[in-house]
């Protein structure tokens, strides 16, 4: 009998000791997980951070055909070297030309910069453009992306638009942070109020109808 007893006895301690153990495993596992819940979100506040300086970037959208890449690639280091902006370029092309272009960046100080190139599709100029024997360049498909851009699918509240005959030697954020009023489209520069350009800036007009804006 006094052998039972301690037999129980010994039983019970097991019993208090494991459910101790159980108690304090319980605790430490409770804590570790409410750590790694303030460390996930403490790193996803951080990781947080590029994204919202996101909205600082200036979107530049410029063309770049076949026999004009180079000239392309002028335009867009006029750009990166008067800004300290994050400017992030959108390059549009035809298909015959994207590894002309990807080749160009990669194998110059280009490399560096945040891009994007984007093929456009000829085909949706079908029967909407009027053939000029007088000026065949202008007939070129690339010249017509401008009154395109909702087709590119890129989404920004505003872009620049680069032709690849400009050489860039102000900071472009500065263009990027005149404000447009609400309702309009674009922006021209104070010159083209001048009675010279009158006539460019009408015919300029006469094009924009003409694609139904």
């Amino acid at each position: 009998m006094p052998l039972l007893k301690k037999i129980n006895q010994v039983l019970v301690v097991l019993l208090v000791l494991l459910a101790c153990l159980l108690l304090h495993s319980s605790l430490k596992a409770s804590t570790q997980q409410k750590k790694v819940y303030r460390q996930s979100h403490r790193f996803a506040a951080v990781d947080l951070q590029p994204r919202e300086a996101e909205t600082d970037v200036v979107p530049v959208i410029i063309c770049a055909s076949e026999e004009r890449t180079g000239a392309t690639m002028a335009t867009i280091n006029s750009i990166i070297s008067n800004t300290d902006a994050s400017v992030f370029f959108y390059i549009v092309t035809l298909r015959d030309a994207v590894k002309i272009a990807r080749r160009y960046i990669e194998k110059t100080k280009l490399k560096g910069i945040q891009y994007k190139i984007l093929e456009f599709n000829p085909m949706v100029l079908r029967g909407k453009v009027k053939p000029d024997s007088s000026r065949p360049d202008l007939l070129h498909p690339l010249n017509f992306v401008r009154f395109y851009l909702p087709l590119l699918g890129i989404s920004h509240r505003k872009a620049i638009y680069v032709d690849d005959d400009v050489i860039v030697q102000g900071d472009i954020k500065d263009l990027y942070d005149i404000k447009l009023k609400a309702g309009h489209v674009a922006a021209f520069a104070s010159d083209c109020d001048l009675p010279s350009t009158h006539e460019m800036v009408r015919s300029i007009g006469m094009q924009v109808d003409f694609y139904g804006f």
